[in-house]
């Protein structure tokens, strides 16, 4: 994993790339869409517990917890973030973490987890490294929301301690998951005027057996 001192620091103002009216409507959509796949979950097998890692100031950590009956934990390792997420959400607890691939949780803990474009923010080995965590920390179900245009990159994918964003397949999300089957997939939506209409999928994936 990329030391803290050489990886990327998040702001709040980074998180989301629009502000004002767009970013009101784009994470309606985003709420809409979770609460589909949170609904697939539960209907499968009741919800807990669930952890939002690499949640950032929290705004979507409040869906899961609509859900998950007991508690639900967000994750992240930029303070600042979390300073805000513990202001606007103090029933909810957040955890600090240097790393989100050695997550401070136990075995098994949640029924739910996911990530909500983090690993399209990581090179390769990173982003494998967090998706064996969250299979490590969850006994039910795992919500990957990245980027899935293989042809989209930007920023340095190679050089340590840059901002990246890079776009990855659905098939290559699958095959890092195996064998977890997915069992939900659907294109993110984005609000009108954004330049790019393909900005990733939701991919909701199950433990086996």
């Amino acid at each position: 994993m990329t030391s803290d001192s050489s990886r990327h620091h998040w702001t709040v103002s980074e998180v989301s790339d629009v502000s004002g009216p767009p970013a009101l409507l784009r994470n309606y959509l985003e709420q809409q869409d979770l609460r589909r796949c949170l609904r697939a979950a539960a209907d499968a097998k009741p919800l807990r517990t669930g952890a939002d890692v690499g949640c950032g100031y929290g705004r979507l950590t409040l869906v899961v917890s609509e859900f998950a009956s007991e508690a639900v934990v967000g994750f992240e390792r930029e303070p600042a973030l979390l300073r805000q997420a513990r202001a606007l959400m103090p029933g909810i607890e957040f955890r600090e973490t240097p790393s989100l691939d050695r997550l401070p949780a136990d075995e098994a803990a949640f029924d739910f987890v996911m990530t909500f474009t983090v690993l399209q923010h990581m090179r390769e080995p990173d982003a494998l490294a967090v998706i064996r965590e969250l299979k490590r920390v969850s006994t039910g179900f795992a919500l990957l929301v990245e980027e899935t245009d293989p042809s989209f990159v930007d920023g340095d994918p190679v050089a340590d301690g840059t901002g990246i964003t890079v776009g990855r397949g659905v098939s290559t999300y699958a095959g890092w998951m195996e064998p977890w089957p997915m069992i939900l997939s659907f294109p993110r939506r984005i609000e009108p005027g954004y330049p790019r209409a393909d900005v990733g999928h939701f991919m909701l994936f199950a433990k086996p057996g």
